[in-house]
């Protein structure tokens, strides 16, 4: 397992964020739904968040997962850069892609994970041919996708 003592917090991690990360958490907004149903989750959920400031998918997915944080006292981010931990991301989830996002309960017991993309848009990538490929990742990261970042987080952290 992770040293979880080595984790920062959201703050620390936007520390060295230009303006765009910062727009972009800013202009984030959950569903009401959303909100309606993360409110009632009365466990403990501990997310283990590995990204680096120079990725566009983390820079699109992670305020997603902090604003679900924001609606609930019993979730509790904890970040970590994925440089030093491709071994423990390997083992965990298959892969050392970013943004990983792992879902643990108060025990530490894993729920689901989050691996880069949300796993319908993952489907959808990989039936496609390249120039598809690169123009589904570029509407990704315009937002087109935003519900289902959005879904995929609500369902991996109820």
């Amino acid at each position: 397992m992770i040293d979880i003592s080595k984790s920062v917090d959201f703050n620390t991690y936007m520390r060295d964020k230009d303006e765009e990360h910062f727009n972009i958490y800013k202009n984030t907004v959950l569903s009401d739904e959303t909100k309606d149903t993360i409110k009632s989750l009365n466990e403990e959920r501990k997310v283990l968040i590995f990204s680096e400031g120079y990725c566009p998918d983390c820079t699109v997915a992670i305020p997603f997962i902090k604003r679900l944080e924001e609606e609930n006292n019993n979730i509790e981010l904890k970040f970590f850069k994925r440089e030093g931990n491709e071994e423990f991301l390997e083992e965990a989830v298959g892969d050392a892609r970013i943004p990983s996002i792992l879902v643990f309960d108060g025990e530490m017991n894993p729920l689901g994970a989050y691996v880069e993309f949300p796993e319908e848009l993952k489907e959808k990538i990989q039936i496609s041919n390249l120039e598809n490929k690169k123009h589904i990742v570029k509407e990704f990261r315009e937002g087109k996708y935003n519900s289902l970042i959005e879904e995929s987080f609500l369902d991996i952290l109820k």
